[in-house]
């Protein structure tokens, strides 16, 4: 009888972890937040998978802000980038009839990985009404990795050689661009957070005429955040 015991024990501590772990899983993200200060999104294996760097924070620049903020009312740069799917993406196509919102992803960038879920929830605010595309400094097997792992919203676009992201700008992983139907730019962002996550709702409801949507996070940072930096594309290497 006293052989049986440690067992017991044993399967009543698994029982309680399978319980906890169980309402960890079924509550929404932003309450995972709460409950675990390092979640960004995603499991410690999808980052390991893809994996990121360490989490460190980026607060954005003044000098940041402003090359961002001057981007406005300017002509989109032209691109035509091949997608995770393997097709073609062009800038024109993408803006013929819908606003485009573009999210730059760092391929190793763990902030990307938190800031691409808010992405998604900007694009399910307005499902059908927008093109998204995520566009990564990476090409084939890694670049379809992140896709694969991460199951964005958005199309991923290959840029390895990063000439969309220059042309457009973007220093770090999590920039984000909106561009009007036609390729006019209407905002550029040099980072995210809750007030500019409200304000590009209300940016994207202003190009399609609708009421905006209200955007609703406690997990997003208070602080304008950015992303890892892109390497020097002369000499990154996958």
């Amino acid at each position: 009888m006293k052989s049986q015991l440690p067992i017991r024990s044993l399967w009543i501590a698994f029982a309680i972890a399978a319980s906890a772990t169980a309402v960890l899983l079924a509550l929404p993200h932003d309450a995972k937040k709460k409950l675990d200060p390092s979640y960004a999104g995603f499991s410690s294996d999808s980052a390991k998978q893809l994996q990121m760097r360490p989490q460190v924070d980026h607060p954005v620049t003044p000098e940041m802000s402003k090359v961002a903020s001057d981007l406005s009312q300017k002509k989109a740069p032209a691109f035509n980038l091949k997608g995770t799917d393997g097709k073609e993406y062009s800038l024109t196509e993408l803006t013929k009839d819908k606003p485009l919102l573009i999210f730059f992803v760092e391929r190793e960038c763990p902030c990307c990985l938190g800031a691409k879920y808010f992405v998604d929830r900007l694009i399910d605010l307005y499902p059908g009404q927008i093109n998204a595309v995520g566009i990564i400094n990476a090409k084939g097997a890694k670049a379809e990795r992140w896709a694969r792992v991460t199951k964005p919203r958005f199309i991923v676009l290959e840029d390895f050689e990063q000439k969309a992201i220059r042309a457009y700008s973007a220093e770090r992983g999590v920039y984000t661009t909106l561009i009007a139907q036609g390729g006019t730019i209407a905002k550029a962002y040099p980072g995210y957070s809750k007030s500019m996550l409200q304000e590009l709702s209300n940016d994207v409801a202003n190009l399609l005429k609708v009421e905006p949507k209200k955007f609703v996070s406690k997990a997003a940072p208070d602080e304008m955040t950015s992303g890892c930096v892109f390497p020097d594309p002369t000499t990154d290497k996958l």
